[in-house]
């Protein structure tokens, strides 16, 4: 190699690490924040059933490139919701990158919401490699990758998106849950409170 190749290579890997110790402080500021007594939320009425297709839009380029469907089901008739729309938007952003990260090509992924006895139900699945059932009770820890030998080698992240996710959803007034099996794919839901 020329010693123009080398420091380019070179300066390549530099870049990418400093790409992921940027994502790494954002995500780190955003838990603190989260966490601090005053995550400073500002809430307002969101319209799922505008909301979440809006939201997917972002999300075409990644989906092409690994030639997935998504599915995105939220009735017309469900009521909007009293939620903080940025910090909603992040934690469904989250949840969709793991489903694209862990995703076979050509797989599919669903999108939905729905009422589940007077609360709010926002859904992820994806039939990617999926959790094993000792993993799933951790998943929600920071910094916690189910089993990394078995994770795809190109899947990046900082280990702080679903962590996120369930801090948003207690500030919130609800709770996270998974389900998953290994090979057959992951369903994260947030169960919001449906008061107005």
């Amino acid at each position: 190699k020329t010693p123009r190749e080398e420091l380019t290579r070179i300066l390549r890997v530099m870049e990418r690490h400093s790409d992921r110790l940027e994502l790494l402080l954002e995500d780190l500021l955003t838990l603190a924040q989260l966490e601090s007594g005053n995550p400073n939320l500002q809430m307002g009425t969101v319209d799922l059933s505008g909301f979440l297709p809006e939201m997917v839009r972002d999300w075409e380029k990644k989906l092409t490139r690994k030639q997935l469907n998504i599915i995105v089901d939220v009735p017309t008739e469900l009521s909007p919701i009293s939620a903080d729309r940025t910090r909603l938007q992040e934690a469904l952003y989250n949840l969709l990158d793991n489903a694209v990260k862990y995703s076979r090509e050509h797989g599919e992924i669903r999108l939905s919401a729905r009422r589940r006895d007077g609360e709010i139900e926002l859904t992820v699945s994806d039939e990617g490699i999926g959790i094993a059932k000792e993993d799933l009770p951790r998943i929600f820890e920071r910094f916690y990758r189910a089993d990394k030998a078995r994770s795809p080698d190109k899947v990046t992240g900082t280990g702080l998106g679903l962590a996120i996710v369930k801090h948003m959803a207690q500030l919130h007034g609800g709770r996270v849950e998974a389900e998953s099996e290994l090979e057959k794919g992951t369903t994260i839901r947030m169960v919001l409170p449906n008061a107005m």
